[in-house]
């Protein structure tokens, strides 16, 4: 995962209800809505988060350490979201057996490599990087009224835009994937063809790329790439690239069609990852 700063995540927790309500108006649908269409949950009854049990969110200090108020924004999204989180009094391994003493149902937890979130009982467990690239590519379709026979223009392949390929495969759009290391977009192709038998097409041109496609997934990690030149009336940009792509002068031509957070959506949808593990949902 993009190592966060203390900056990129202050005040998410307080913003949770604007967020929210944002998303409705650009997508129709809540943060709920987005992540369970992302895991291919077909309808949300919140109430029943009340039966996922405990969550538990432990802190962990190894690389370059604890970002200070991670542990408690995620507990905030899953508790906004109705699950019941909570932060663990210890980090590490003593946050784990904490959790265990708890009989929490599961754990989030992330160092500077990976985040995930592992549901105990069935020892399943999400991963940021493809819940993020799946939330973004449906709240991409759901924003564009459906991605079916459209063409996605995806920046970065790797882990994020990875996940974001398949998913918009899944939901029958047209993948075209650029990346700044050829062999990277080779390596997906070949992947996404061998499991699901698919081609996509690879961009070699990043100009040409973003003018040619109204639907952009960036999930690369290049900040303010994209240009008042790049964007139309017609674009749509779904953004999950820590830092983000656009550059400030560019972002009130897309404000209304853009898609971006640093934590949020991510999370929610590993949550609802976890959820359909769990069984309160088909």
């Amino acid at each position: 995962m993009t190592r966060l700063s203390e900056s990129d995540i202050r005040c998410i927790g307080n913003r949770m209800e604007n967020y929210n309500r944002e998303l409705v108006i650009k997508t129709g649908h809540t943060l709920s809505e987005i992540a369970a269409h992302a895991v291919g949950i077909s309808q949300v009854n919140e109430g029943q988060i009340d039966n996922l049990g405990n969550i538990a969110v432990v802190p962990i200090t190894s690389g370059l350490g604890v970002i200070r108020g991670f542990a408690e924004t995620v507990s905030g999204i899953l508790t906004f979201l109705g699950a019941k989180a909570q932060v663990m009094n210890h980090s590490d391994v003593q946050g784990v057996a904490e959790a265990l003493e708890r009989k929490s149902e599961m754990i989030f937890m992330a160092d500077d490599d990976r985040f995930i979130a592992m549901h105990l009982k069935s020892g399943y467990f999400s991963e940021n990087s493809e819940a993020t690239g799946k939330g973004y590519a449906a709240a991409l379709d759901y924003m564009v009224n459906s991605l079916e026979n459209r063409s996605v223009l995806i920046m970065g392949a790797g882990r994020v835009g990875r996940a974001a390929a398949f998913s918009v495969l899944n939901f029958k759009g047209k993948v075209h994937v650029f990346d700044l290391e050829r062999k990277a977009s080779e390596t997906l192709a070949q992947e996404i063809y061998k499991k699901s038998g698919s081609r996509i097409s690879i961009e070699e041109n990043l100009v040409i790329a973003l003018r040619g496609h109204q639907f952009i997934i960036d999930a690369c990690s290049e900040g303010e790439f994209i240009n008042k030149e790049h964007i139309t009336p017609e674009s749509y940009i779904a953004a999950p690239g820590v830092p983000l792509g656009i550059h400030p002068e560019a972002i009130p031509e897309i404000k209304p069609r853009l898609i971006h957070d640093p934590l949020q959506l991510g999370v929610a949808t590993m949550l609802f990852d976890m959820i359909k593990v769990s069984g309160i949902y088909s």
